[in-house]
């Protein structure tokens, strides 16, 4: 089993690292505006096009063009602080401000299986099994559900796979919305884990992503219409929108970046107009197409630096945001995975993003999960939080007074001092990463961490008991929902 890191975390304060000035931030900011009020968004869901009407955009057909005030005003209503629960308090998450938390992401087909090394459909034993090692992997945060279940019918997806993450994890669960039934059932369930309607409206111990924004600015109809249900049932909603530069987007990333965030801006005004206070967090997720075939790129550097980017236009806004890190065009957990994974995550955690998906887990473009890239990627995460925790300098850690007593030519391994900071001051990998000398590396079996990893993933598969939901409770789900 993983070793515990010294304290929590989740939740530490980001926002070292700015790759946008304020001049900036400013510039993007107006720019989205004037895309929003002269060129507009394409929207053909009817709810949304009489809310839009209603509240005063120049609506032109299907194109509406929306004024600065409408966005001013959603932008004032919209939470500048979203709860998202786990069934244990002590997962919790508080999104505001510069609050970093970094979890799981996607909807992956396939799964590089733990035991054959071969690619295969991804079931819903995946969806439990993920959820069981996410629980037991300190740094990762939250459970976005990352895989979709091959092995379901449509109708019944939403609520058997939310029911199989809540069932092995105590950390948020968050997955796509697909049906209105789905997510009112979703709501139903978590309803009655936690007591009624507002003890889930005050601790959502579920959330949903929908990927509303066909890009370039195009409402998608019936994600708009699933957007607009999720924020009357008052649950925290994310608009996820993912442009690629070069093609859905401007080539150029400041051009990009003013398009995208005009998208969110006019989501966010559409979840306020629909449930004023609804609780949203923005989902922009900025990339670059290969301009030699069209192909989606995850493992560039540029991902990491305008998601770190897009972070700065959140900040501005006071809003929550939702965004990628992590990501890699690597199809196993290799070397790439390991250099494109790491460079993204560091960025965005440093730039203080909120809540950071796909950064645990993922290969090959979002397409595949593997059950030892959780492991590995754990340990990632852990070294970026400590990154995000930055150096505390005050009379303790400054240790003038250790420096005096140890003086010249003298050595602090035994000192108090040295016992009572270093769990505190530095990170120590579990069992993956080895720093071990050569001769004894060899005589533990001369293992990669890719083969490490896997050791960790079966031994957690086997060992780790996640609290369950009450009995009780958990019978009246499966009676109500025939799971």
């Amino acid at each position: 089993m993983t070793k515990k890191h010294a304290g929590s975390t989740k939740g530490l304060v980001g926002g070292q690292y700015k790759p946008l000035t304020d001049k900036q931030v400013e510039q993007i900011h107006r720019a989205s505006l004037a895309i929003l009020s002269r060129t507009g968004v394409r929207v053909e869901e009817p709810q949304a096009l009489r809310l839009f009407e209603e509240a005063g955009a120049n609506i032109d057909g299907n194109r509406v063009r929306i004024p600065g005030f409408l966005i001013k005003d959603a932008v004032d209503k919209a939470p500048s602080r979203v709860v998202l629960a786990g069934r244990d308090p002590n997962n919790d998450l508080i999104l505001e401000g510069k609050r970093v938390h970094i979890g799981t992401g996607g909807a992956a087909l396939q799964v590089l299986d733990l035991e054959t090394e071969k690619i295969r459909n991804a079931v819903l034993r995946d969806v439990a099994d993920t959820a069981r090692l996410v629980d037991a992997l300190d740094n990762i945060h939250f459970y976005l559900i990352p895989i979709y279940p091959t092995d379901l019918p449509e109708d019944r997806v939403e609520i058997v796979k939310y029911y199989a993450a809540l069932a092995n994890t105590t950390k948020h669960v968050q997955s796509g919305a697909y049906t209105i039934q789905g997510i009112r059932d979703v709501v139903e369930m978590a309803e009655q884990i936690m007591g009624g309607r507002k003890a889930l409206q005050e601790r959502p111990i579920v959330s949903f992503i929908t990927s509303w924004m066909v890009s370039p600015l195009n409402f998608a109809t019936d994600v708009t219409t699933l957007l607009i249900e999720v924020c009357r049932q008052r649950m925290p909603v994310v608009l996820s929108a993912a442009p690629m530069a070069g093609s859905t987007a401007p080539v150029t990333l400041a051009g990009m970046l003013a398009q995208l965030n005009a998208e969110q801006l006019a989501g966010l005004t559409l979840t306020q107009l629909a449930q004023p206070g609804c609780p949203v967090i923005i989902g922009p997720i900025p990339a670059t197409a290969d301009m030699r075939t069209g192909k989606y790129l995850a493992g560039t550097v540029e991902l990491g630096m305008c998601n770190a980017a897009i972070t700065q236009l959140a900040h501005f806004y006071e809003v929550p945001i939702y965004n990628s890190a992590g990501m890699t065009e690597a199809k196993l957990p290799d070397i790439q995975a390991g250099i494109e994974k790491a460079q993204s995550i560091i960025q965005v955690a440093l730039a203080g993003a909120n809540y950071i998906h796909h950064a645990a887990g993922m290969l090959e473009d979002m397409s595949t999960i593997a059950y030892e890239q959780f492991v590995i990627d754990n340990e990632v995460l852990g070294m970026a939080m400590r990154a995000v925790r930055g150096i505390e300098v005050n009379e303790d850690t400054l240790a003038l007074d250790v420096i005096d007593q140890v003086g010249p030519g003298g050595h602090y391994l035994l000192e108090d001092h040295t016992l009572a900071f270093m769990r505190s001051e530095h990170i120590f990998p579990s069992e993956v990463f080895d720093r071990q000398g050569r001769d004894d590396w060899a005589k533990d079996g001369s293992q990669s961490a890719w083969q490490r990893a896997k050791d960790i993933a079966r031994q957690i598969l086997v060992e780790h008991k996640p609290e369950p939901i009450d009995p009780d409770t958990d019978a009246w789900i499966r009676n109500r929902f025939a799971i």
